[in-house]
């Protein structure tokens, strides 16, 4: 029997294993993000790993015979991990040390990641409204004469 959860982390250090430089997937803090992102994939993975052989051949060849059996499953497993693992701390410093100037946070040169200050960052022009979720209602549809609008009422 496998632990689950082993699987998932033996899973990423051998897609991420680190080096001088760079920590392995498990050592740069990725695990529960990682987890968390992966929710609806962990068990397909972990049937996938555990039918070509986890626990008994190398990691490394179990891995590639995965992505070799199921790449929808393995690429879109490997995309979070790498996503995840390139937005963490101690692989941003990584980077960083290497001499590049590596922008971690989103859009062409992110954003400030100053806390949101209402008093000054507020908008004041007075454009724009919005409605409470619990104030949300229904749109009456019944006058609308339209193709398709009768079977979508309810």
């Amino acid at each position: 029997m496998t632990d689950d959860g082993a699987m998932l982390e033996g899973f990423l250090d051998t897609l991420l294993p680190g080096d001088d430089v760079f920590p392995a997937a498990m050592a740069s803090g990725m695990v529960l993000l990682a987890r968390a992102r992966l929710a609806g994939l962990e068990g397909r993975l972990n049937a996938a790993l555990v039918a070509h052989g986890w626990g008994g051949g190398t990691p490394e060849v179990v891995v590639a015979a995965v992505e070799a059996a199921e790449p929808d499953l393995f690429d879109a497993v490997r995309k979070v991990a790498y996503l995840t693992y390139y937005e963490q701390p101690a692989v941003v410093a990584a980077i960083r040390a290497l001499g590049f100037a590596y922008n971690d946070t989103p859009l062409p040169e992110g954003y400030p990641a100053e806390r949101f200050d209402p008093a000054t960052d507020m908008p004041r022009h007075g454009r724009g409204d919005w409605v409470a979720t619990s104030a949300v209602a229904r749109v009456d549809l019944s006058r609308v004469d339209l193709p398709g609008i009768a079977e979508n009422r309810s």
